[in-house]
């Protein structure tokens, strides 16, 4: 909830500002989470996204699938951590300096995806917007829907949410207890 508090602050830092003139250019933009993952550029709606972190330490869970790190304590909270290359691939992803993990809370689910690179806020023109990509991979298509085109690049709309409801994720374990 504190995450969704500051993407909120960012949201009305502009409207506290008196100076501050909405224009039509606001009104035909579009803004979200900006990552890099297996080499393609994505963006998440900034509502799915609480927050963005550095991997933190985190304890195995026994059982699990091998793209499940394990679960890490974020300030109290459980957080269940996920490399979402592998769980997507079933290639394990290397290290990289530049990996975060974002945070995406979703009903009562608490869930860490660990990707390449952030990139912050990116902002689209709607009119940049595509329903239908060629460059995708098949094992990422339930998950994206369209893409913005904007400098050269296309930037594929990635739903967490659709993620949270495949039961192929939810359920990680490794054996099933009857």
């Amino acid at each position: 909830m504190a995450a969704n508090g500051f993407i909120e602050l960012l949201r009305l830092a502009k409207r506290g500002n008196k100076n501050y003139v909405t224009t039509e250019n606001e009104v035909n933009r579009w803004s979200g989470i900006a990552f890099e993952m297996m080499g393609q550029y994505f963006v998440a709606p900034l509502g799915e996204v609480s927050e963005v972190i550095y991997p933190p330490k985190c304890t195995p869970v026994p059982n699990t699938q091998s793209w499940v790190q394990g679960l890490a304590n974020i300030r109290g909270r459980l957080l269940s951590v996920s490399d979402l290359a592998h769980y997507i691939t079933g290639h394990r992803s290397s290290y990289s300096p530049t990996q975060k993990v974002l945070c995406i809370s979703h009903n009562d689910h608490y869930v860490g995806l660990v990707v390449d690179q952030v990139l912050g806020i990116q902002h689209f023109n709607k009119k940049s917007y595509f329903s239908a990509g060629t460059e995708l991979d098949s094992n990422l298509k339930e998950y994206c829907q369209g893409f913005f085109h904007q400098h050269n690049q296309q930037w594929h709309v990635f739903l967490f949410s659709r993620l949270l409801q495949n039961p192929k994720y939810m359920n990680a374990s490794i054996k099933f207890i009857n």
